[in-house]
């Protein structure tokens, strides 16, 4: 069964791809702000989209906003992550941030990632069933590498924002990325090196 992501890549035209990001960035945003300014959520979204730290799900995809403890230590990193949640701790949780790879990447990503979907009776994604021990023993998944972080919740300055599978596709191609100690482009560049050396 081909996933969704593999679907809208073949099918969709470069406009048609242009003209969905552009209207799904517009609708995703209103929910960002809500990250900074939760007292009142906006009609049409979902209450049960936003989640504190001690109900995530294995296997789900997040953002919010985040504020390293080391960040002096760090070259760069991002103070607005797009995660995939592989291991929970204590006091946080270790998940992939999509937002280390190039788009291109990040679509080719989750789409190797979609073989290990759950999903509901109606044929729906529920949530990924990958682990670190997983993406760490095949070479397939090389683009895990760059990503994987580990996050402090006592560090999210934000509440959490869950995107809901049905959203992963657009999101993963939205320039929500807010990184801070370099530009983009060299993020990602050296996020290809490091995946074409490994």
């Amino acid at each position: 069964m081909a996933s969704k992501l593999t679907t809208l890549t073949q099918q969709k035209t470069a406009a048609q791809l242009q003209s969905m990001t552009q209207e799904s960035y517009k609708w995703l945003l209103k929910k960002i702000a809500e990250l900074r300014n939760p007292s009142s959520i906006p009609a049409g979204i979902k209450r049960e989209n936003w989640r504190n730290a001690n109900r995530l799900v294995l296997g789900g995809l997040y953002c919010y906003y985040y504020d390293p403890k080391t960040k002096d230590d760090l070259p760069y990193y991002d103070r607005f992550p797009l995660v995939l949640i592989l291991e929970r701790y204590n006091d946080g949780f270790l998940g992939l941030n999509l937002h280390y790879l190039p788009v291109k990447y990040r679509i080719a990503f989750l789409d190797k990632l979609m073989g290990y979907a759950s999903y509901n009776d109606e044929d729906e994604v529920k949530r990924m069933r990958v682990t670190y021990d997983i993406l760490n023993a095949s070479r397939r998944f090389r683009e895990f590498k760059p990503c994987i972080k580990r996050y402090l919740t006592t560090h999210i300055k934000s509440r959490i924002l869950t995107i809901q599978p049905g959203e992963w596709d657009v999101a993963v191609m939205l320039p929500m990325h807010q990184f801070k100690g370099a530009k983009p482009q060299q993020v990602w560049q050296e996020s290809v090196n490091d995946i074409r050396n490994s």
